[in-house]
């Protein structure tokens, strides 16, 4: 594996306040139950929750010599992976409230994202456009386009 020009994380701050309010909304239900719940169950909620977020957590954006990836989480899987010189072009776009986050087919094109509306679009040899969601567009095309047009 290569070293990283650029590596941008971001959290998807919806899964990190979501997640924990359902694990709390779940103990007070169980607390407040008639003793109709096994005890376990709210155990069984919180390894669930636990588990969601270290796949879905957070989404890391690296560039490296030859390719751009992107993964959920910290245990590095899902993980995808495109060789740059397959990046036909790159842009700034929007993503709008409908588009949500995620990782979704959009009108613009494959979406992944964690968090906002900002993201970059890469237009690849093959027709396909994915949409990665950014927090600094501008940063991570100043990165990725001099590697692009070098080709």
């Amino acid at each position: 594996m290569q070293h990283p020009i650029y590596v941008e994380r971001q959290l998807f701050k919806f899964l990190w306040i979501f997640m924990p309010l359902m694990g709390l909304v779940n103990m007070w239900m169980h607390m407040h139950a008639d003793g109709s719940r096994p005890v376990w169950a709210p155990f069984i909620v919180l390894l669930v929750n636990l588990l969601v977020l270290l796949i879905l957590g957070s989404l890391t954006i690296r560039v490296d010599a030859t390719h751009l990836s992107w993964r959920f989480g910290w245990l590095g899987w899902p993980v995808w992976k495109v060789a740059l010189a397959d990046i036909q072009a790159a842009g700034p776009t929007n993503t709008s409230f409908l588009d949500g986050w995620g990782i979704r087919r959009t009108r613009q094109g494959m979406l992944y994202n964690a968090h906002g509306k900002q993201a970059i679009r890469l237009i690849m040899r093959n027709g396909k456009t994915i949409l990665l969601g950014t927090q600094d567009p501008q940063r991570l095309l100043s990165y990725l386009t001099p590697r692009l047009n070098g080709r």
